[in-house]
């Protein structure tokens, strides 16, 4: 099975500036990625679409390739990350000989995931026979417990959701699970016809809370360095 691995990074980020590129433990966020992917037993070739030349020389050093810069309309706050998605793999398409049987998606944002949780991942597509796998991680905060409030504060919606359910032991509670953003594998042609990673068929890859951390703010960033300086976080597993 042939898997093209896509990391995706623009220059600009709202939330921590020069966010792909900020260190973690030593490492560029992005690092972490392309580490991961690199060691990975299934990675056919590893490529990063960016619009930034200073993020393709780091990824450079990671041994990604950098094969095209990313269109300027695609760089944007508004831009979709389907159409990015899409560019690369249609610049791919037209010029590279390999025909590649699934695209595989790494996002810097969710940084930890390992090389074991690429090769598990993989390997439950492979099992399940499906078009897709996706990173999960379990919710703290059950979906009975969470709903919309009124304009002027009332709760009658959490109240109408969680009657008859007061007294339920949260362990009683049916598990639920969310996107953690670590990992988005899909069948190649699925993906160029359909433009979605969703799908009946496709199937949860579960990690911990500790390795879904997604890095949107400064403290999100503050937060998965505390955990790498006090070894809750491995940082060897990338080294």
């Amino acid at each position: 099975m042939n898997t093209l691995f896509l990391i995706t990074a623009r220059g600009g980020s709202r939330g921590v500036p020069k966010k792909n590129i900020c260190k973690i433990g030593g490492l560029p966020l992005l690092a972490y990625k392309a580490i991961a992917a690199r060691k990975s037993y299934y990675c056919t070739r590893l490529i990063i679409s960016t619009d930034s030349d200073e993020i393709a020389a780091v990824a450079r050093e990671y041994g990604v390739e950098v094969p095209f810069i990313r269109p300027a309309e695609l760089a944007t706050d508004s831009a979709n990350s389907m159409d990015v998605i899409l560019h690369a793999m249609d610049w791919i398409e037209k010029n590279d000989v390999v025909k590649y049987d699934t695209l595989c998606l790494l996002e810097p944002s969710t940084p930890f995931l390992t090389p074991d949780d690429v090769n598990q991942a993989i390997k439950l597509y492979q099992d399940k026979n499906g078009v897709g796998v996706l990173g999960v991680k379990q919710v703290k905060d059950h979906s009975i417990f969470v709903s919309p409030i009124g304009d002027d504060l009332n709760m009658a919606q959490h109240y109408e959701k969680m009657r008859g359910n007061y007294n339920t032991p949260r362990q009683a509670l049916i598990p639920e699970y969310t996107m953690n953003g670590a990992i988005y594998l899909a069948e190649w042609d699925y993906l160029k016809e359909y433009h979605t990673f969703h799908s009946s068929r496709t199937y949860a890859y579960i990690m911990p809370e500790e390795r879904s951390i997604e890095i949107d703010e400064m403290n999100d960033l503050y937060y998965a360095c505390y955990l790498v300086e006090k070894g809750l976080i491995d940082i060897n597993i990338w080294k």
